[in-house]
C-alpha cells in the first residue's frame, strides 16, 4: 500500500487533474443545442443532478467513513468515468438524465473523502494546522485546471460538439490511476450495531446538539448556494447582453482562475482580517456581485459574477478546516457530506424556481430577487456563526 506521506501531493495532483472539465463552460450550449433544452428544464436538469447528489450524499460519505477514505475515491471515480461515457453518447435528455444520475453517485462518494483524507493524511504526519494551507493548494490548483480547459472548451465544441465529453472520458481515466496510489490511513474502526442508528446519531450531533458545527455547517452551505445559484446563468446572461459566444470560455476561465486566487489568499487573509473578518468580507462580496449583475445592463455586466467566484475561493479553506476540526473524528467524511447534502437539497427546491423565473421575467428581475434572498442567507448564517464563536 503506497504511504500517505505523498497524499497530500497526490490529491493535489487528483484535484488537477479531475477538474479538467472541458464540457462545464459549453454544457448550456449543449443542452439547448444538441439536446433541446429550455433555460428552465436545462436547471431542473442541475436540479435532478443535485438531487442525485443529495440522495447519495450523506450515506456515501458515512460509507466512506466505514469502507476507507480511499476506496472511496476510487469506487467515487470509476463511477465519474462511466457517467461521461455516457454522456459521450447522450442523444435524447433521457440519456442525459441517466448521465447526471451515475455521475451524481460518484461526486457523492469522493466528497468528503478527499477532504477527510487529506486531513487524516496530515494528522498522521502531526501536520494537521496545515489543512488549510494544503486545502486551499489543492483548490487553487483544480481552479487553474478548470480554467484552463474552460479556454479550449469552445474549441473543442466547435469541431465536435461531442469531443468536450470524449476528452473528459480520458481525463477521468488518468484520475482513477492517480487515485489508486493513494496511500490509506490507519484508523481505528469503530463497532456500529446499528449503521442506521449510528447515521441518525451523526445527523442528530451536528444539527441539532453541537451548536458549533451546526453553526459553521450552516455558513458553508449559505456561501455555496450564493456562487453556485447563477453559475448556470452566466453564459446565457452574457451573451443576451451582448457578448459574442467565443467570450465563454475565456468567461468561465476567468471564474476559475478568481477561484483559485481566493483560494490561494484565503490561508493569508485569515492572519490579516481573522476568520470573522475575512468571512464578514464573503458576505459583502455576495452583495456586491449580485447587486451588479441584477442592475447592469452592460455588455460587461458579467464581470460582477467573478465577485462572487472570488469568494467562493476565499471561504472555503478556512471554514473546512474549521469543519475538519470540529468533526468527529469516525465521521469526518460523514460530515462533510450532511453539508453537502444540505447544499444539494437547497439547489433542488430553487434551481427549477430561479430557471422558471428567467424564462418569465428575465435575468435581471430574478438576480434582484436571488440576490436579496443570498444576502439574507449569509448574513443570518454569518451572525449565527459569529455568535457561536464569541460562545
Amino acid at each position: 500500500m503506497p504511504s500517505v506521506q505523498q497524499n497530500p501531493w497526490r490529491l493535489c495532483a487528483y484535484y488537477g487533474v479531475h477538474s479538467l472539465f472541458f464540457p462545464m463552460a459549453v454544457f448550456p450550449l449543449f443542452w439547448t443545442k444538441d439536446i433541446g433544452m429550455s433555460v428552465a428544464t436545462m436547471l431542473s436538469v442541475q436540479a435532478f443532478f443535485g438531487l442525485s447528489i443529495a440522495l447519495f450524499e450523506f450515506p456515501s460519505g458515512y460509507i466512506a467513513d466505514r469502507l476507507g477514505h480511499r476506496r472511496a475515491l476510487v469506487l467515487g471515480t470509476s463511477f465519474i468515468l462511466v457517467g461521461w461515457l455516457v454522456y459521450a453518447l447522450a442523444r435524447a435528455i433521457w440519456s442525459v438524465l441517466v448521465a447526471e444520475l451515475v455521475l451524481g453517485v460518484g461526486f457523492s462518494l469522493i466528497s468528503g473523502a478527499d477532504a477527510a483524507l487529506l486531513y487524516d493524511s496530515l494528522r498522521e504526519q502531526g501536520k494537521e494546522h496545515e489543512f488549510a494551507r494544503w486545502y486551499g493548494r489543492m483548490r487553487s490548483i483544480a481552479q487553474v485546471s478548470e480554467g484552463t480547459s474552460a479556454l479550449v472548451a469552445g474549441l473543442l465544441y466547435a469541431r465536435w460538439s461531442r469531443l468536450p465529453f470524449v476528452a473528459e472520458v480520458a481525463v477521468w481515466a488518468l484520475a482513477l490511476g492517480i487515485a489508486l496510489r493513494f496511500g490509506e490511513t490507519r484508523r481505528a474502526q469503530p463497532r456500529v450495531e446499528s449503521h442506521l442508528g449510528r447515521m441518525r446519531a451523526i445527523v442528530r450531533d451536528a444539527l441539532l446538539e453541537r451548536a458549533d458545527l451546526r453553526a459553521v455547517l450552516l455558513l458553508g452551505v449559505a456561501f455555496a448556494l450564493a456562487a453556485y445559484l447563477p453559475a448556470w446563468l452566466m453564459a446565457l446572461y452574457a451573451t443576451e447582453a451582448g457578448a459574442d459566444v467565443t467570450w465563454i470560455g475565456p468567461m468561465w476561465a476567468v471564474a476559475s482562475f478568481t477561484t483559485a486566487l481566493g483560494s490561494t489568499l484565503s490561508e493569508r487573509a485569515g492572519r490579516w482580517l481573522g476568520m470573522t473578518g475575512t468571512l464578514l468580507a464573503c458576505v459583502a462580496l455576495v452583495a456586491i456581485g449580485y447587486f451588479g449583475l441584477a442592475s447592469s445592463h452592460h455588455v460587461f455586466g458579467f464581470v460582477f459574477y467573478f465577485l462572487l467566484t472570488f469568494m467562493r475561493g476565499l471561504h472555503m479553506p478556512l471554514l473546512h478546516h474549521e469543519e475538519q476540526r470540529l468533526a468527529p473524528e469516525d465521521d469526518r467524511a460523514s460530515c462533510v457530506s450532511l453539508r453537502s447534502f444540505l447544499f444539494r437539497s437547497a439547489f433542488v427546491l430553487l434551481g427549477p424556481v430561479v430557471g422558471m423565473g428567467v424564462d418569465r421575467y428575465g435575468h435581471h428581475p430574478v438576480l434582484w430577487v436571488a440576490g436579496a434572498l443570498m444576502v439574507a442567507l449569509t448574513l443570518a448564517a454569518f451572525s449565527l456563526f459569529r455568535a457561536r464563536t464569541a460562545a
